[in-house]
């Protein structure tokens, strides 16, 4: 049987992956030609070419494209068999760990993964980190799936499902509600409580404010969605928060929406490895 070299498509892989020769030589630390050569002989294997050279730059042809998902396949096998031995896992995973980034946890539905907790042969881990430390973790197959604002910054062997929308609402105290202007220049009158620098909403509410010509006197700054349920609770100064919060904290008739912050809305992706089957993929595979 005339067998496929491995070793040839993992070097295709590299640089289909990379974009260029010179980069994946570097990446595999080896020499240009060596690598010319390992894809020239799998392109004899194949009895096609892989590549197709345009203007200095690398492309792929059809049957480069289809060789590419099979060796992502492959690969990812690979990478599965490796971390099932290594670590001696028999079976089914028996635990799914989901990672959730700094500041998800004000937004995320959690109600669309209690139906994972009513499993009697599953536990459902939940651990909060920086969002590269858990891609990282989720390559490594430490994780099973991360849930987080962007789809950016992911490898060729992940997948990301949209499972939802984040909106982000003003909202205040019914007492502050007395001003004859109307949203978004009433938030002028109303004392407001804002977030940290370390917080990505500090940045795009700085630039909804320049935008709209709103400069609200702020009474303070913290990260503690807690915390900001209790100074909107307490008539200190009105807040922005995301929809989860704010369903949570509207709970209190005191409290009252004064408007939608439209330019805010963004999305909530879950983030797994394409070969990923395992506890949740249903869940996340109806947003894709």
């Amino acid at each position: 049987m005339d067998r496929l070299n491995f070793n040839h498509l993992y070097y295709f892989y590299i640089v289909a992956n990379e974009g260029s020769i010179k980069d994946a030589a570097l990446k595999l630390h080896v020499s240009q030609p060596t690598i010319s050569d390992q894809i020239k002989l799998l392109e004899e294997h194949f009895n096609c070419l892989l590549f197709e050279r345009k203007n200095r730059s690398l492309f792929l042809t059809e049957q480069g494209k289809l060789a590419l998902k099979y060796a992502q396949q492959i690969f990812d096998l690979g990478s599965e068999l490796t971390n099932r031995l290594r670590n001696n896992v028999e079976g089914p995973k028996k635990a799914l760990d989901i990672g959730i980034t700094h500041m998800m946890g004000h937004y995320f539905l959690y109600d669309s993964i209690l139906p994972l907790f009513k499993s009697k042969e599953l536990s459902v881990n939940v651990k909060e980190n920086e969002r590269h430390l858990l891609l990282a973790d989720l390559e490594e197959e430490k994780i099973d799936m991360v849930f987080t604002d962007s789809k950016e910054g992911l490898t060729n062997n992940m997948d990301a499902y949209r499972i939802g929308v984040n909106r982000t609402f003003a909202i205040a105290h019914k007492d502050f509600v007395n001003s004859k202007k109307t949203f978004p220049k009433c938030l002028n009158s109303i004392p407001f409580f804002n977030y940290t620098n370390d917080t990505f909403l500090k940045y795009e509410i700085d630039l909804f404010f320049s935008k709209s010509g709103i400069s609200p006197r702020v009474i303070g700054e913290g990260d503690d969605i807690d915390l900001f349920q209790v100074i909107t609770e307490q008539a200190l100064a009105f807040t922005i928060v995301p929809e989860v919060a704010k369903n949570r904290i509207c709970r209190n008739k005191d409290v009252v929406v004064l408007g939608e912050l439209d330019e805010f809305q963004t999305y909530v992706w879950g983030i797994i490895k394409k070969s990923y089957k395992g506890p949740g993929y249903k869940l996340l595979s109806k947003g894709k």
